[in-house]
Parts: C-alpha cells; sequence; structure tokens
C-alpha cells in the first residue's frame, strides 16, 4: 500500500501554497501600481504640456516655449532625438519608449489642426521605480518569505489541533484487538465530522464485539459439547479393537477411529482458536521431541497394516520458544496427516534450520489442489474429512507466530514445514 502524505502535511502545504499565491499577486500588483502611477505622472505632465501649446497656437499661430526644460516640441518626427527616431521609422505615434544611455521618452501627439506636434519628454532624471526596483523587489522578496513563516506557523498550529482528535481516533482504532475492542469512546470526541466519524466507530466497533462474542461462545459451547462423545466414541472404538473380529469389520472400525482421532483435533484446534488468553500468552520454552514423540504414539494406529517406516530426528535438546498448546495442535494436525495419507514407504520429521519438516512419501497432493490448500474445504479426492484442518493450522500457527506452509513434489510426496522467526536450541 502506497504511503501518502498525512492530513496534517497537507493542510500545512494548503497554508503555504495560499500564502505565496497571495504574496505573488500582491507583488505583482504593488509593482504594477508604482509603474502606473509613475506613467500617469508623466502623461499627466505632457497633457499640461499639449494644453499650453494649443492655447497659444490658437491664439498667435506659433508655438510656445515648453513649459519644463526636459519637453522638447517637434513639428516632424525626424527631428527626434536621434535614438528615439531610429525606434519610428514610420509614422509617429505616442507612447512610451526606451532610449540609449539610460534615457527614457514620453511622446504625445498635439492636434493643431492639419499639421500636428509631437511633444517629447526624457524623463530619465524624473524616473522614481526603476532606480529603486531592485530595493523594491527586495522588499517584497523579504515580505514574502516572513509571510510564508508566519503562515505555515499558523498552518501547523490550526492543522495540529484540528487533526489532533482524528490522530487520536486512528490510534484508538490502530491498538484495538479482535478480543478487546473499545466501547463508548465516541463521547470524548467534538461534536464536529470527527465526533460523528467517532460515533460511526463507535457503533461498528459494539456490532463487532456483539458478533465476536456470539462466534466465540458458540465455538466454546460446540467444542465443549462435542468432546463428551468423541470421547465415548474412541472409547468403544477402543474395547471393539481388542475383540476378534472379520478383516472388513477391523478396517471399518478403523476408519471410525481415524475420524474420530480427527475431530477430537479439529474440536481441540476450534477451542484454542476460540480462546483469547492463546493468542495473548507469552511463548516458551518447549522441548520439541516430547511432543513429537506424543504426536506419533497418538496417531500410531493410522499405520495399522501399513508398510510405512516412521523415523524422528529431532535432538533430545531440541527446544524451541513457542506457545507449547498451540504447536502440540499442530503437530498432531501434521502428523496425523502424513500418516493417514502414507500407505507405504517412509516418513520423517527432521530439523531444517529453524524449521521442523513432516515429509511423507504418500501420493502427494494434486496440482489444481496446491495453490488453494489453506482454503476453508479445499480437500483431496481420497480425504475423509471437510477440508478444514490445514485452514484451521494456518490460522492457529499465524496467531502465536509458527508459519506452516505445505509444499509436494510432482512424484509424489509431501513436506509440512513448521517455521520460527528464531532458531531452535540444541
Amino acid at each position: 500500500m502506497k504511503r501518502g502524505h498525512s492530513l496534517r502535511s497537507r493542510m500545512m502545504l494548503a497554508f503555504a501554497l495560499f500564502a505565496l499565491a497571495t504574496a505573488a499577486c500582491f507583488s505583482v500588483f504593488s509593482v504594477l501600481f508604482v509603474y502606473s502611477v509613475e506613467d500617469s505622472f508623466f502623461d499627466n505632465l505632457l497633457r499640461q504640456e499639449a494644453a499650453h501649446q494649443q492655447r497659444r497656437w490658437q491664439a498667435s499661430g506659433k508655438l510656445a516655449a515648453p513649459l519644463r526644460e526636459n519637453v522638447s516640441v517637434h513639428r516632424r518626427p525626424d527631428t527626434f532625438p536621434a535614438d528615439l527616431a531610429r525606434q519610428l521609422a514610420g509614422p509617429a505615434r505616442s507612447g512610451e519608449f526606451f532610449g540609449e544611455q539610460g534615457r527614457h521618452y514620453h511622446v504625445r501627439k498635439v492636434d493643431l489642426g492639419a499639421d500636428p506636434a509631437y511633444l517629447v519628454a526624457e524623463v530619465s532624471r524624473d524616473l522614481v521605480v526603476r532606480p529603486r526596483l531592485p530595493f523594491l523587489l527586495g522588499f517584497l522578496g523579504v515580505s514574502t518569505l516572513a509571510i510564508l513563516v508566519v503562515t505555515l506557523a499558523v498552518g501547523y498550529w490550526l492543522a495540529r489541533r484540528a487533526t489532533a482528535p482524528l490522530t487520536r481516533l486512528a490510534s484508538l482504532v490502530a491498538a484495538a484487538q479482535p478480543g478487546r475492542l473499545p466501547q463508548r469512546f465516541a463521547q470524548d470526541f467534538p461534536d464536529n465530522e470527527i465526533g460523528a466519524l467517532a460515533r460511526k466507530l463507535d457503533e461498528a466497533m459494539a456490532r463487532i464485539a456483539a458478533f465476536i462474542e456470539r462466534e466465540q461462545q458458540f465455538t466454546r459451547d460446540a467444542s465443549h459439547e462435542l468432546r463428551t462423545p468423541l470421547a465415548v466414541i474412541e472409547g468403544a472404538a477402543q474395547l471393539l479393537a481388542q475383540q476378534p473380529m472379520p478383516a472388513q469389520a477391523a478396517d471399518q472400525l478403523q476408519r471410525v477411529r481415524g475420524a474420530a482421532a480427527h475431530m477430537a483435533q479439529t474440536v481441540a484446534t476450534l477451542l484454542s482458536l476460540a480462546r483469547e488468553e492463546l493468542g495473548a500468552s507469552v511463548a516458551e520454552p518447549v522441548a520439541l521431541l516430547p511432543l513429537v514423540e506424543s504426536a506419533v504414539v497418538q496417531f500410531a494406529h493410522l499405520l495399522d497394516g501399513k508398510a510405512v517406516e516412521v523415523s524422528v530426528e529431532v535432538a533430545p535438546g531440541t527446544v524451541v520458544e513457542s506457545h507449547r498448546a498451540a504447536l502440540a495442535i499442530l503437530l498432531s494436525n501434521l502428523v496425523s496427516n502424513a500418516f493417514g495419507h502414507t500407505r507405504q514407504g517412509e516418513i520423517r520429521i527432521y530439523m531444517d534450520g529453524a524449521s521442523l519438516v513432516v515429509a511423507d512419501s504418500g501420493p502427494g497432493i494434486a496440482p489444481a489442489l496446491r495453490e488453494r490448500l489453506f482454503e476453508a474445504g479445499a480437500k483431496g479426492e481420497a480425504s475423509a474429512g471437510v477440508g478444514l484442518g490445514l485452514s484451521i493450522a494456518r490460522r492457529l500457527g499465524a496467531r502465536v507466530g509458527i508459519d506452516v506452509a505445505i509444499d509436494s513434489a510432482a512424484g509424489g510426496g509431501t513436506r509440512a514445514r513448521l517455521s520460527w522467526a528464531d532458531p531452535p536450541l540444541g
């Protein structure tokens, strides 16, 4: 999942962009304003000079001396200053022109009838904005920087204050555990959009907590109620196995015992998943060999009548940091699967680095089943179960930090692997 910028950072960025845009607009407006004021001053100067010349022309038919020494009167454009005349190669026109060596001209046409005159004002000594433009731009730059700093400080304060309840709500939800969901926390949040979100989350948490409680209660009750009939079935099957009976009946009895053992194992796993204290309990040093031997003895009846050799290659001093009950259930699941599906050959239980491997020489796993092996309901054609064992085993392993992996060779044989983050001792 791609990680984006926080809401607080985006709010501060919005404040900064707004401040920069406002400062830029203000700076452009300021520069245009001072230029406009300066140009208006020169235009007004030439307007006064044009009125003065028109009055004299109407009175005497002659042009008057300019009112200001930096203004000159011309009847033809070719008498303009040389650097200005080069810019007006065609008909003369009014406007503002830049000359050479810092000279600056303003030209205005004076209507004297059939033959107009032209006023040329060289205003380089009267310019105010151009000589002070570096200072003006520097001042605007410093002002923009100051505005940006103040805006970021205010934006940070506002963003932190605005997002503090949302951050607290996110932390509350992130710290929630399936068995300990927070409830009735919406009253601690302000009555705004965040408070509305908190109320909806509070309602959702209450519904989820009620659902989890119902599911856990059902699982506990079902697991508890199933233990008694399973014990009765196992006891009766053991008594029957001690009595002489036809081979076909013995085979059927063996299937009953295997199914009962699988059911007892599934019930124990479900009960462990339903207990909240399993995930919260602390791992402890567990001697691995006794658990392996116990699982082998427990499901040894599944190998009756089969030409299968079992070898356990686990050193007596091998110790893992794990949850004892969960590890026993996982071992029982993998060992019973290996014993039940192997008709002949060998079953090896050995250590491979930080993993315990249960390898068998059975028929292997069909290619179509390998990708969805840990899905609920996935099982092979020869399986007598309902396809829940491995799905539950992986969930149980994830709960206690044990990785469960299954791989199968193309020519047959399956390797089930239990892995820990830390290598076993011994």
